[in-house]
């Protein structure tokens, strides 16, 4: 209320006349009168909505209520003073009315410079109390605004902590709390308690300190807290009053920064600290390790001024004027004090003040030429070949693409395969081959010019391009090429070895327009130049690509074959020459693709053998022929021996042998019936093939040696395989009647032969003069169609049942 506001009075009276007359005095006394209640309930709704400066309470409302119960509630919800106005004065109804504090007690009858004296002290005391409320409320906002709190700590009494911020204690806020001096003390450090102590015992004493605090007013949570305490001892008053605050997020704080200043000292890169513009504040060792520069030195100057080596190309963290604000990296280029250079890898961090106002940047950087060199060794290594120092594949890639960018230049491929390095290998070991392989690649690098290019593809293919666009220039470098690889090469213990290469050139863009199809083109055209007899250079022709496409076509269906079940086996009679009694039969594959047609066994068994087919062809051949055999054997159909081609990759895989060895058990084959037939050419290919056919023996399979006379086998490599039988190859039955040399070749084999305790079986038997040649010269048993086509099974097991099985 202003101090030129009438007073607003409440009569709560109930007698009209009574409250009639009061109301008229009052005004005219100079006072508002608020409003007139005869209950309690009229009393408390006035004082709710006038909200009267003061109230004037009968205590005695009759049935209307009771005036103490009224003031009471008045007193504690709208804050309003109270004066009672009574006709009594019992002892019990004076300490009801005194429980209620109120500001004057009048009897009626009332004189009315009494009642007007006793508003004007009531209303008096009132203000004054007010203002004290709102003194105290202001330092309790203060205190709450600062985050502290007052204690107050009286010897031998209980510590008070009064309207500030809590130490953990249950509430938002505090207002009285309290705990004995010991509680408090024992939750203090230990190194402070005594000075605690020693506050309560010495006046005028004053205490200021950081201390972490977890006493019995700690939550639940278990924190602990760290406060701030600024106390005295007042003599005067007799006590200890301070204030404290919670710093634990200060302390939190302090620890990060000297965390961050262990980390700046000790941290292995350069650091910067600089000030918005980008000038340095302070440098850490690292900084001065690195780059030889003091960091005296280099205070108050920008970093583009002494560490970066500025150069048109490269792009700075730091441009004029200093305005990046977000954190950024990039590689540099940076120099030290002595003028050395080096690549850094550099990155700015902007720092900023609570309000968000960028006050500082930080610059660190670290030395990345080891990186540098590792990636130049790892590119090396990723574009060249590790053994001759040639590129690679990836090397050839790359090259193709930039030269085929060059458009109207064209140049040759020139695809260099080298013929029996195998041999060498085998022979000589890893190591001599190893060696004869960068001895060929110096020469191959020596024929060409700088702007030639020569890679090595793996093991011994290499590919040489050469910026020539003539034939007659790319078949004058492929002579000198042939020239240099046939050259005798130093082999360990002083011996000298030679090799010789086949070489296909394709011409770009005459014979190719992409780098894969001119690869093709020049490999399929070394294919050509090493099946016309090796050491010669051949030139990609459309006739060669076809025969690509038709292989790859072959390799692709090859590949689908056997799940769509496109593979099947024929069946052609082995017999006795003299009187056509069935022996035996051999198992032939055949393969009829949809897209192809019916594709003859020479055309997909190399391609087969070529893409690493062929095992899994050759397990599916094993487990066909002897689940149809045994099948017709359980039907009384075929007790004789089973022929089964063998290549030569099956015969090198270390598994075959348990791949038989399972199949005969699987479908109760007796092994002596199964024979198999390996050719010339595949036990000269299989390193170890003597010891290969004896683990077959020992499982009691015969071994035949197919299309003999048409390889290179000696009579002293016979001795040493453990073989039953001997096929003589076609070529040497198909001429046999006018061709005496065939005779005297089959004569011969059949003497050998039988020096040797084999078997003899002729193949291409066709005609009635061939037969009784054959057994003129000893040869008893063969196959042909004299006797029979390969039939399908359906077919065979008819010829089965019309032909008897012989001994």
């Amino acid at each position: 209320m202003l101090e030129t506001e009438r007073p607003r009075i409440l009569v709560v009276e109930d007698e009209r006349i009574v409250a009639q007359d009061l109301k008229l005095n009052l005004e005219a006394l100079g006072y508002d009168v608020a409003g007139v209640a005869a209950s309690e309930a009229d009393a408390l709704r006035n004082a709710q909505t006038q909200r009267p400066d003061l109230v004037l309470m009968d205590i005695n409302l009759g049935r209307g209520g009771d005036g103490i119960r009224a003031a009471e509630s008045i007193l504690r919800e709208q804050g309003a003073p109270v004066i009672y106005l009574t006709a009594y004065a019992e002892p019990e109804t004076l300490r009801r009315a005194g429980a209620t504090a109120p500001y004057g007690y009048l009897l009626k009858p009332i004189e009315l410079r009494e009642l007007n004296a006793t508003i004007r002290m009531a209303l008096a005391r009132h203000a004054a109390e007010q203002r004290v409320v709102r003194a105290e409320r202001r330092l309790r906002l203060a205190l709450k605004a600062a985050q502290m709190g007052v204690l107050e700590l009286q010897p031998g009494q209980d510590l008070t902590l009064v309207d500030g911020a809590d130490l953990g204690a249950q509430g938002e806020g505090l207002r009285g709390f309290s705990l004995q001096p010991q509680d408090f003390i024992a939750g203090l450090q230990a190194e402070v308690r005594e000075q605690v102590r020693g506050l309560l015992d010495r006046p005028q004493a004053s205490l200021h300190l950081v201390t972490r605090w977890g006493g019995a007013t700690e939550p639940a949570r278990g924190s602990v807290v760290w406060l701030e305490i600024h106390a005295a001892h007042l003599a005067d008053e007799g006590r200890v009053i301070g204030v404290f605050r919670d710093v634990s997020e200060q302390v939190r704080t302090e620890g990060l920064l000297r965390q961050a200043a262990v980390v700046f000292e000790s941290a292995a890169e350069a650091i910067l600290v600089l000030d918005r513009e980008g000038r340095v504040l302070s440098a850490n060792p690292a900084f001065c390790a690195l780059t030889g520069w003091a960091g005296t030195e280099v205070q108050g100057r920008h970093p583009d001024e002494f560490l970066h080596a500025r150069r048109s190309s490269d792009r700075g963290l730091l441009p004029a004027g200093g305005r990046v604000a977000e954190p950024q990296q990039a590689e540099v280029v940076c120099q030290r004090r002595d003028g050395t250079l080096f690549p850094a890898w550099e990155q700015l961090a902007p720092v900023r003040n609570p309000l968000g106002v960028l006050t500082h940047r930080v610059l660190s950087f670290s030395d990345i030429s080891a990186l540098r060199r590792a990636e130049s060794r790892v590119h090396h290594l990723a574009f060249h070949d590790p053994l001759t120092g040639l590129g690679n594949r990836n090397q050839l890639d790359d090259s193709l693409r930039q030269w085929m960018a060059d458009e109207g230049t064209g140049f040759a491929m020139l695809f260099l395969d080298l013929d029996g390095f195998k041999l060498i290998n085998d022979t000589l070991g890893h190591a001599a081959g190893d060696q004869l392989l960068i001895t060929i690649a110096q020469r191959l690098q020596s024929c060409l010019r700088v702007e030639d290019e020569a890679v090595r593809l793996g093991g011994d293919e290499f590919v040489i391009l050469a910026r020539v666009d003539q034939p007659e220039a790319a078949a004058l470098l492929a002579g000198k090429l042939l020239e240099q690889v046939r050259l005798p090469v130093p082999a360990p213990k002083g011996e000298t070895v030679r090799v010789s290469a086949s070489v296909g050139i394709a011409l770009y863009p005459a014979h190719a327009s992409d780098g894969d199809a001119l690869t093709k083109a020049a490999d399929s055209a070394m294919y050509a130049a090493k099946g016309r007899g090796r050491n010669r250079y051949a030139f990609y022709t459309a006739d060669l690509a076809a025969r690509a496409q038709s292989r790859m076509q072959i390799e692709q269906g090859l590949r689908t074959a056997i799940a769509a079940r496109e593979f099947s086996l024929a069946w052609q009679p082995q017999v006795d020459l003299r009187n056509g009694a069935l022996l035996g039969a051999e198992a032939l594959l055949r393969w009829h693709s949809p897209p192809l047609g019916t594709v003859p066994p020479d055309r997909f068994i190399p391609v087969a053998e070529d893409s690493g087919l062929i095992g899994e062809l050759g397990q599916w051949v094993l487990e066909q022929a002897l689940r149809q055999w045994r099948d017709w054997q359980r039907r009384g159909l075929a007790v004789g021996r089973l022929g089964l081609n063998v290549s030569a990759l099956q015969l090198r895989d270390e598994s075959f042998i348990n791949q038989v060895r399972a199949a005969l058990q699987l479908h109760g084959l007796a092994p002596e019936q199964l024979e198999l037939e390996l050719t010339e050419s595949a036990l000269q290919a299989t390193e170890g093939a003597p010891e290969r056919l004896r683990l077959l023996q020992t499982l009691g399979v015969r071994l035949a040696l197919d299309d003999f006379g048409t390889g290179y086998s000696s009579l002293a490599t016979l001795k040493l395989l453990p073989l039953n039988r001997l096929k003589i190859d076609r070529s040497f039955v198909h001429e046999l009647e006018t061709e005496t040399r065939d005779r005297a070749l089959v004569r011969a084999i059949v003497g050998m032969a039988d020096s040797l305790g084999l078997g003899v079986i002729a193949e291409g038997v066709e005609t009635e003069a061939q037969r009784q040649l054959l057994i003129r010269l000893g040869v008893l048993q063969g196959q042909g169609w004299l006797y029979s086509k390969a039939l399908p099974a359906s077919e065979f097991e008819r010829y089965l049942r019309l032909h008897p099985l012989g001994g």
